[in-house]
């Protein structure tokens, strides 16, 4: 459920609620919880004010449920690459083919991310929970990506290169400068000459591993 498609088949009821869903991933994750207005989220949605509450039971449910929508889109793709990533460690191979796996992860969910219309939103809305120290965002991002940070970490321990003692530092700065990336490509994108994004996605790989993977 990438952008929420439209699907004919659906009710009337279940667009609106996809409608107010799009509309309160983009204006939550622009504005936070309190800068984000209820006649906002459903202007741009295309219906009635009231429906937030039929549908969601308010402001709070509607920012939870699209909390729930972000978190199960990068889960698409985040646990597959950790899951790989995982059992790429676990098979024991050396340095140089444990980084070349971890440089293809890196490449593929940085392109198919970049690739979508609304990861901006999804990355901004996380970040500013994060930062609002909200409960429910605290468990979603722990069981999203911690599980990364520590296999990325373990390949890191293994790599001969890399300066042991901060495998973790280097670890939480490769994932979150990887989502900061993708978080402000679109910024990037509107700035420019059109990209080729499969080309770009492979130089911030190498610019991270570069950086990241290299001894002290």
């Amino acid at each position: 459920m990438e952008h929420l498609p439209i699907d004919k088949r659906r009710s009337r009821g279940e667009l609106t609620r996809m409608a107010l869903l799009e509309a309160a991933l983009f204006f939550f994750g622009e504005r936070g919880y309190e800068g984000a207005g209820t006649r906002d989220i459903a202007a741009k949605a295309g219906c009635n004010q009231g429906l937030i509450a039929f549908h969601f039971g308010g402001k709070e449910g509607l920012y939870n449920a699209a909390l729930s929508i972000a978190f199960e889109n990068l889960g698409t793709i985040i646990q597959p690459m950790t899951r790989r990533l995982r059992e790429a460690l676990a098979a024991g191979g050396g340095t140089a083919s444990l980084r070349a796996v971890l440089e293809k992860e890196i490449t593929a969910t940085l392109l198919a991310l970049m690739r979508k219309k609304t990861h901006q939103s999804w990355f901004l809305l996380l970040r500013r929970s994060l930062q609002s120290g909200d409960e429910k965002t605290k468990a979603l991002y722990n069981d999203l990506f911690a599980p990364l940070h520590g296999v990325v970490c373990g390949i890191m321990k293994k790599n001969a290169d890399t300066c042991q003692e901060d495998s973790s530092l280097r670890a939480f700065l490769l994932v979150d400068m990887m989502f900061s990336f993708l978080r402000d490509y679109p910024v990037f994108l509107s700035m420019t000459a059109p990209r080729d994004m499969e080309a770009d996605a492979r130089t911030m790989t190498v610019l991270l591993c570069r950086s990241l993977l290299a001894a002290s």
